[in-house]
């Protein structure tokens, strides 16, 4: 609610004091001039102006759900009007991590070899898909699961490539990414790093120094995607993102070719820790459970030539694992990463179009993360969702603020929204319907540059105003349709999920306890023709954070009351077509 207040404030001008009356609306900005003071200095008076001294209204909580969560239903939005978003932030950053993705993956191979007395029959390409589901439909650590969905999109690996069908491949290094989601970016790189999956996926596992008889240098792979996509970006760039020129008006690259070659020999010498030989391959699915170890007679001697003009020094005897650090150390401390990491993860979280002023105050947090500490990302998403571009209302007038919401964060928003739920507690999703409308699901990217670049420019107004869209790269006329398509099959048709065997042979009976079911219950009771209008205001809130307008609300109102309201069939159809229909629009597909 707008409230209109007569304040009276003094402003010191060079003729002296004079008053004026102002007309302010509270929480709604546009008090800049304004002077604020109270008598209690433990006060911050300029939070009853700003907005962020209230509660969040319903609205305003679903609107931040779902910049914070992949997905969020009722109760959600009404846990954050309680407690404020704040503190539902520091909630979930104190929260700990659930029974990781790898264990899972080991409980469904040890239930095949107790049903089979062999792990020969199991079906291990289904093993990743449902420890992720699993994981996420039932743990309550919604920001952990979105950052780490977000840093999944920058720090790419993909099932499309050479892991054998290995899910510990794909579930252990998503493990890295929920245990770190909050914890120091520095940590994530090295971790990465030592990763088999991520030595697998592009290529320097096994990857030895050079052999100029043989005609043999080092793999370059890791050397220019760490760079490029994962810590500096191809130029230099200003702490607000924006990039930096020479003399001539032109951006400067950040790297070279010779630096793409210097950092290519960093990573030699890193091969499989359970190998008996140093160019062999993995020997089993368990071998992507440990590090990557170095095999200093492979790794390139010398020095190094890092950016910046640091160097790594001729070490001797030759220690490969220290020069990876240096080098590890000089990308991290480089000044770009603040504010390139920080605009990826605000367009992950927040806006495709983040201003220079919003990534300079998360860079800066970046940087320094108000103890001295740099890359904390638990302070950095904090400085990213409780900025005030993300929660102004403000923001939500200005046509360059917003997203195209990813196609599976609107497929994983039904099953949150609606309380999926099975029969035993457990949850199972091969998530092939997701897949095959979108060619989207996690970890699934048809390259290292993910399903999308952050610089996308569709053709037309976007491009034509300098803007980028992200998701709309995967944005044509087949995934509309697809998106159609899968809404009625997953709400009309009620195949939200789809589950198969896990071993050769298993029972449906096995599993069908574990397919879920949406419940449309809460809303059925609102079906009445002279009741719609209830249905549709609180699905406007839990879906689009009430952002349906008046007019789409008025057109699917009018095509509901063409349906039956007799049966118990009827008035849920009404509700699954009310979701479709919302789901469907606009308003809800772009989240401003």
């Amino acid at each position: 609610m707008r409230i209109s207040l007569c304040l009276y404030f003094f402003l010191v001008f060079s003729i002296g004091l004079w008053c004026q009356p102002d007309t302010v609306v509270i929480g709604f900005g546009g008090f800049e001039s304004v002077a604020i003071s109270s008598s209690d200095p433990a006060s911050n008076p300029r939070s009853t102006l700003d907005q962020s001294g209230y509660l969040p209204n319903e609205n305003a909580a679903a609107r931040f759900l779902s910049q914070a969560t992949l997905g969020y239903s009722l109760s959600n939005i009404v846990e954050v009007t309680h407690t404020g978003i704040e503190d539902w932030i520091d909630a979930q950053l104190a929260m700990p991590i659930g029974t990781d993705l790898t264990s899972i993956v080991q409980g469904y191979l040890d239930e095949t070899f107790s049903a089979l007395g062999t792990y020969d029959g199991a079906s291990r390409y289904l093993y990743w898909e449902y420890s992720w589901w699993q994981y996420h439909m039932t743990n309550d650590d919604l920001l952990r699961q979105r950052v780490a969905m977000a840093l999944s999109e920058i720090l790419v690996i993909s099932e499309k490539s050479n892991f054998g069908n290995s899910a510990f491949a794909l579930a252990d290094y998503y493990d890295i990414l929920l245990r770190n989601a909050f914890g120091n970016y520095r940590d994530i790189l090295q971790e990465v790093t030592y990763h088999p999956s991520m030595g697998v996926y592009l290529t320097y596992t096994g990857n030895p120094k050079t052999d100029v008889s043989q005609n043999r240098y080092p793999d370059e792979n890791y050397a220019r995607e760490i760079m490029q996509l994962f810590t500096i970006g191809l130029f230099e760039l200003n702490n607000d993102g924006t990039r930096k020129l020479d003399g001539e008006g032109q951006p400067i690259p950040t790297y070279d070719n010779d630096d793409i070659s210097e950092y290519s020999k960093v990573f030699t010498g890193l091969t499989w820790a359970d190998g008996n030989w140093f160019f062999g391959g993995a020997r089993n699915d368990t071998s992507y459970l440990s590090d990557l170890v170095m095999w200093e007679e492979y790794h390139e001697p010398g020095v190094k030539n890092l950016l910046r003009g640091e160097q790594i020094p001729d070490r001797n005897p030759v220690d490969g694992n220290a020069d990876i650090s240096d080098a590890l150390d000089n990308l991290f401390n480089h000044p770009n990463v603040g504010p390139f990491v920080s605009k990826l993860l605000i367009q992950r979280l927040v806006t495709s179009n983040p201003s220079p002023a919003y990534i300079n105050r998360v860079a800066n947090v970046f940087n320094d993360n108000g103890s001295g500490v740099r890359g904390d990302m638990a302070a950095v998403i904090k400085a990213i969702l409780l900025d005030e571009v993300a929660n102004n209302c403000n923001s939500a007038d200005d046509d360059t603020f917003g997203k195209l919401r990813e196609p599976f964060i609107r497929y994983f928003h039904i099953n949150k929204a609606f309380n999926a739920s099975t029969l035993s507690g457990e949850h199972k999703n091969v998530m092939r319907s997701i897949e095959r409308q979108f060619n989207q699901k996690p970890l699934s990217a048809p390259s290292v540059f993910n399903f999308f670049q952050p610089d996308y420019q569709p053709i037309g107004p976007i491009e034509e105003r300098n803007l980028v869209a992200p998701e709309f790269q995967i944005t044509d006329s087949q995934t509309i349709t697809g998106w159609i398509n899968g809404l009625y099959e997953w709400l009309i048709n009620e195949e939200v999920v789809d589950v198969w065997q896990i071993y050769d042979g298993e029972p449906e009976s096995n599993y069908l306890d574990e397919v879920s079911s949406l419940d449309f219950s809460p809303h059925i009771i609102y079906t009445n023709d002279d009741e719609i209008h209830i249905l549709l205001d609180r699905l406007n809130l839990i879906l689009a954070q009430g952002r349906i307008t008046d007019s789409t609300l008025a057109i699917i109102k009018n095509a509901l009351i063409q349906y039956d309201n007799e049966s118990a069939e009827d008035k849920e159809l009404r509700v699954k077509l009310a979701i479709y229909l919302i789901m469907s629009s606009p308003e809800y597909l772009i989240n401003r």
